[in-house]
């Protein structure tokens, strides 16, 4: 699943290459996606003559818009952008945007899971602490849904009604960087700890979006090209191999939290 770094990857792209174009149609081509669409508020706002602005994230969400309004949309599993080759329909094309100048923009989702939502205001969307933003971090590590809780470090940082757009990949990369164990409890992480955390958190998200984010599976960027950070990953799909810090002779383990994969070095996270 596209976590921020992916998202925000999307959104650079897209604002670099479409912001400011002027739509001359809009195209549903299904029904549905995880919800059914609401088909006249999005062709309201995608309306022939409007401008797409600047697309911006907001957690895990990418937020597309014209003067008439805008739209949340997840990705889900699957979900990408790609430039479109209309009126000839590429596989899992569900969105099209044309525009103007000729050029045409598409959303693909081979899984469907993702939606587009329109809203009115970021609340909607999410409230959550920005993971980019170390003060915001420190609030969230601060508060008692962290310094008392029972559940583990771990799943909480994933908690997107408590910090908005970390997944498993970037949980694990973060935990592994601040020498903390996957499988601690909340109650148990120091308070120099979870401020290394808001101070590793943000740095590494930002090489991540630097990178264009991960491909691990089955994502790609606006033109195809696969993300970069993968190749940095310390942890994250690394059983059975050497721990990276050199100092250690630690092997990676894994084991499921909550239906979810972790990977960790039992010497350098205790």
């Amino acid at each position: 699943m596209p976590e921020l770094p992916e998202v925000e990857s999307f959104a650079l792209a897209l604002k670099r290459e479409y912001a400011g174009k002027r739509l001359s149609e809009f195209r549903l081509h299904r029904k549905d996606l995880r919800f059914p669409f609401d088909k006249p508020v999005l062709e309201r706002i995608f309306s022939r003559g409007s401008v797409l602005l600047e697309p911006y994230r907001i957690a895990k969400q990418l937020v597309l818009s014209t003067e008439n309004g805008m739209v949340a949309v997840s990705l889900g599993m699957s979900g990408s952008f790609i430039p479109s080759s209309f009126p000839k329909i590429a596989l899992h094309e569900h969105v099209t945007l044309i525009f103007e100048d000729g050029s045409a923009l598409a959303y693909v989702d081979p899984r469907r899971f993702g939606f587009w939502k329109p809203f009115v205001a970021a609340s909607e969307i999410s409230t959550a602490a920005d993971p980019l933003q170390e003060e915001s971090l420190l609030e969230i590590f601060s508060c008692k849904k962290f310094t008392d809780s029972e559940r583990s470090v771990k799943d909480a940082l994933m908690d997107q009604n408590l910090i908005g757009g970390i997944g498993n990949i970037y949980a694990v990369e973060a935990l592994f960087r601040a020498g903390v164990s996957p499988l601690r409890k909340c109650s148990r992480v120091k308070h120099n700890e979870y401020r290394k955390l808001s101070e590793i958190i943000p740095r590494m998200l930002t090489q991540a979006i630097d990178a264009g984010g991960s491909t691990v599976s089955t994502y790609r960027r606006l033109h195809g090209e696969s993300g970069g950070f993968q190749e940095l990953h310390l942890v994250y799909d690394r059983e059975g191999e050497r721990c990276s810090n050199q100092r250690c002779k630690g092997i990676i383990r894994r084991a499921t939290q909550t239906g979810r994969s972790s990977w960790w070095c039992p010497r350098c996270q205790k």
